[in-house]
């Protein structure tokens, strides 16, 4: 009777053990998905900060030769290396990144206010239960050139 008790006893903390290690594995996907949608975001916000100020270009007007055109399109002629593509498929997860740029009204009539808001959204689903997901950063670019 003592073995079958310990044994049970036994039984019951390797399920224990085995329970919080699956747990905590759900807990680390999590956060990876939350990080890999940081640094999208932070890629973005980099391009963005590294590009000239009339490279930029706004969400409103879309040219190709604009850094919004090419965060915004597939097509380019380097997305199949190195260009940012919208969606990015990372494991199981496809991350999808929005950037969209709008530029600040000036007070004085005539003159540009030489600054942009930048807006990156980055939406993926959850792995665990399709839970939809969002990371937004608000930023802004000054025309410093």
């Amino acid at each position: 009777m003592v073995e079958l008790t310990v044994a049970a006893s036994l039984m019951t903390v390797l399920f224990l053990i085995g329970w919080t290690i699956s747990n905590s594995f759900v807990g680390v996907r999590k956060t990876r998905d939350f990080e890999t949608a940081v640094a999208l975001a932070a890629q973005t916000v980099e391009a963005v900060r590294a590009a000239r100020f009339q490279q930029i270009g706004a969400t409103k007007d879309i040219r190709r030769d604009t850094l919004v055109g090419d965060f915004n399109s597939e097509r380019e002629v380097y997305d199949s290396n190195e260009g940012f593509i919208p969606v990015v498929k990372i494991g199981r997860t496809e991350f999808k990144r929005e950037l969209s740029v709008a530029d600040c009204p000036s007070k004085i009539g005539g003159v540009p206010s030489g600054l942009k808001v930048i807006r990156v959204v980055v939406s993926w689903r959850a792995t665990e239960d399709g839970t939809p997901l969002t990371f937004e950063t608000v930023t802004t670019q000054a025309d410093l050139w």
